[in-house]
């Protein structure tokens, strides 16, 4: 008989006697869990007990750490080092900004790799708008690695690259709350890069996603509380977030200004569903939409821009973006990609 009881008694037993799993407890539970072994029943009561208790930096990282273990292999060429970008929040509100922001990282010569989920009820996912602009959302991990080396762009959903992490994200849909896998999904970095844009909506995992990444050797990570959950920064208002370069962290604030731009109103910026999208972002990446949908495209890529080691600040990665937007590079990778 596993262990699973005991633990979920242990983190679950109260606000006053809780206690954290040892990272070698949360270790073997996280094997437990996607391994298969672990009934539904205590996958649920553990999970939750530990979110209501609050996750350790210990427990992430252990988590993380098995999760990381269930990844399928890229086998990228050597040298290639995609800026990894988790899209596992849809968007109720607003558009997915990051999708055309990608593909002018990519033209400005980082390849960029999404990965998310395509299973987002009530919200439009990053994967519907990227099947609504014709790009194939399911490839393998090794088909993807071509794919990547080639155009510099890829999405992998987690299904095809770690059905067992997939599972979990399921699990969220009947729990109905998020669990620490959603946090994990956003750090099980499935091309080994090392280089990262991630958003967040909920700040105490600023800390605990940092601590991770520290540990794993990530060399460059800017985190920030991102729209709607997303890895945009916001058009409309200043974004906090943190950029850890070689273990070293400091915090940061991305604005509008910094693109040389005034705030947005939020009612200005558009959202629909997964085919509207795509035709937004389409109009975007052509040349053919202005005002916040570009200026929010814009902004988002600088902050990949600066995530990836690109360029310096948010100034220069807005100027970068805004250049590789008129010359309609942007749209030659989109059409790369959608050729795939």
């Amino acid at each position: 008989m596993n262990r699973m009881p005991e633990w979920v008694h242990k983190v679950g037993a109260g606000e006053k006697a809780a206690q954290d799993l040892t990272y070698e407890e949360a270790r073997e539970a996280a094997q437990l869990l996607l391994s298969g072994e672990a009934t539904p029943a205590q996958a649920g009561g553990l999970l939750v007990a530990m979110r209501v208790k609050g996750e350790t930096d210990d427990e992430m990282r252990a988590f993380t750490e098995v999760c990381r273990s269930y990844n399928k292999p890229m086998m990228l060429r050597p040298g290639v080092s995609p800026l990894d970008i988790p899209v596992y929040a849809g968007k109720k509100s607003f558009f997915h900004a990051v999708i055309p922001a990608a593909f002018l990282i990519a033209a400005c010569g980082r390849p960029v790799l999404l990965h998310g989920f395509s299973e987002t009820p009530g919200r439009i996912g990053a994967a519907e708008v990227l099947r609504a602009l014709g790009i194939c959302i399911d490839f393998t991990p090794q088909e993807g690695a071509t794919i990547l080396e080639r155009h510099g762009f890829l999405y992998l959903d987690v299904a095809r690259f770690n059905p067992p992490l997939h599972r979990f994200q399921l699990l969220r849909n009947e729990l109905g709350v998020r669990t620490l896998f959603n946090a994990v999904a956003r750090i099980v970095d499935p091309a080994e890069s090392g280089c990262h844009l991630i958003g967040i909506s909920h700040p105490p995992y600023f800390e605990k996603t940092l601590s991770a990444l520290r540990r794993f050797g990530s060399r460059r990570v800017l985190i920030i509380r991102g729209v709607e959950g997303g890895p945009e920064p916001s058009i409309a208002a200043e974004t906090k977030g943190y950029l850890m370069v070689d273990g070293e962290e400091k915090p940061v604030s991305i604005s509008p200004s910094q693109i040389g731009k005034a705030p947005a109103r939020r009612a200005d910026i558009p959202g629909g569903d997964a085919a509207a999208q795509a035709d937004l972002i389409e109009r975007i990446l052509s040349g053919r939409a202005a005002g916040p949908a570009r200026e929010w495209t814009v902004l988002a890529a600088a902050a990949g821009l600066v995530a990836s080691g690109a360029v310096s600040d948010f100034s220069e990665g807005g100027r970068r973006a805004e250049r590789a937007l008129d010359e309609g590079a942007g749209m030659a990778h989109l059409k790369e990609s959608r050729a795939a």
